[in-house]
């Protein structure tokens, strides 16, 4: 029903307009009880599925499927609530920042009908003071929330350090994990942050804080994942690699969108600026490439990797999986597969794991590496 009849009627409006009034439903829908439960139920069929054998650990934050919301969808930590009940075991709030930020200018996010889609958002973020405040409501609710960390686009290369250091002190009583996102196309200058030496200095601050941070809450230091683009040669993913291991982080987010000439030109875009994110085999082909490459040079050295990039069903998360993804993020799939998205997904993992006899999906993890050799 949702392809037939929701998804058409969305197309017919901005896609930035239907999707800040989708996150302002869900917001409305978990602010009581009984509405959150309806929507559970509608989703479900029943109560919010799980299964044990799904259960999978991001730098030690425990989740009860591989399924997340990746950043970008909820930049407010408005519906986090309602995510979960949809089936998400956790959410990727932001990207965040230490001030208000409007944008890029408007019209700045477009789907095409195949579930490909383009944005040049900008690190369009209410700040992280509004944030803060949103995020105070889910205390004790046990969601796993994660908090992606950016800089203002007037936020030099020198003082970005300090500006991602900010909003982890902030915030860091409501992550269970930080992601530092240097790899969003849409802000001048940022995809530069992932050379290895700006990296390390942004890491080193941001860990210097979490860990004051977490001294002064009495607390635990959340782990810290940093976030890189698909256009990355190996050269720089390896560099990447480098400043995770040299510096004690938990993982790495592979992938953000994609400013591939030629891939969105295919949908019309060409001449636009912005990154290609969604259902589209080629850039699903680059973000999984770079998952198994990630995998391929460290997994006997403790790095967990979230896989995103064109996940929209129970395959795609299997690829990403068994290039050595422990958990999945989805962002564009969310609008073109509607909100059961995440209920299908975990429900054909676990007949997945039946139909395979596998006991659990932690088994999967690395598989096309010869970890797994029934899959």
């Amino acid at each position: 029903m949702y392809k037939e009849v929701i998804s058409p009627i969305l197309d017919r409006f901005d896609s930035e307009t239907a999707h800040v009034a989708t996150r302002e439903m869900l917001h409305f829908l978990q602010s009581n009880p009984a509405t959150l439960l309806a929507l559970e139920r509608f989703i479900h069929r029943g109560p919010r599925f799980t299964d044990d054998r799904l259960n999978v650990s991001i730098g030690g934050v425990i989740l009860d499927n591989p399924v997340m919301v990746g950043a970008g969808w909820d930049k407010t930590g408005s519906a986090i609530q309602a995510l979960h009940a949809m089936g998400f075991s956790g959410i990727e709030v932001g990207s965040v920042l230490e001030l208000p930020q409007e944008g890029n200018p408007k019209p700045r996010q477009f789907v095409h009908p195949s579930g490909v889609a383009l944005n040049r958002l900008g690190f369009n973020s209410p700040g992280m003071h509004e944030v803060a405040a949103n995020l105070q409501r889910y205390t004790n609710m046990g969601i796993p929330i994660g908090i992606s960390l950016g800089k203002n686009k007037d936020v030099s290369v020198g003082q970005a350090p300090e500006a991602h250091s900010r909003v982890a002190t902030l915030l860091h009583p409501f992550a269970s994990y930080f992601t530092i996102n240097v790899s969003s196309p849409n802000t001048p200058g940022l995809r530069q942050l992932q050379d290895k030496g700006p990296l390390t200095d942004i890491v080193q601050a941001v860990q210097a804080a979490n860990k004051e941070a977490a001294e002064k809450n009495d607390s635990t230091i959340r782990p810290v994942f940093i976030k890189i683009a698909p256009d990355l040669e190996l050269t720089a993913v390896d560099d990447v690699i480098d400043v995770v291991l040299e510096n004690g982080l938990a993982g790495i987010v592979a992938t953000n969108t994609t400013t591939n000439h030629p891939l969105k030109s295919l949908y019309g875009w060409g001449e636009e600026t912005g990154g290609l994110s969604g259902n589209d085999p080629d850039f699903r082909k680059m973000s999984t490439g770079i998952v198994r490459h990630i995998f391929s040079q460290t997994k006997d050295q403790g790095i967990d990797i979230i896989g995103v990039g064109g996940v929209m069903d129970t395959d795609t998360t299997l690829e990403k999986l068994k290039a050595g993804a422990r958990a999945v993020q989805i962002v564009t799939g969310i609008r073109s597969e509607g909100p059961m998205v995440a209920s299908n997904i975990v429900t054909g993992l676990a007949q997945f794991l039946n139909q395979n006899g596998i006991s659990d999906i932690s088994q999967v993890v690395g598989a096309d590496h010869g970890n797994l050799a029934a899959v």
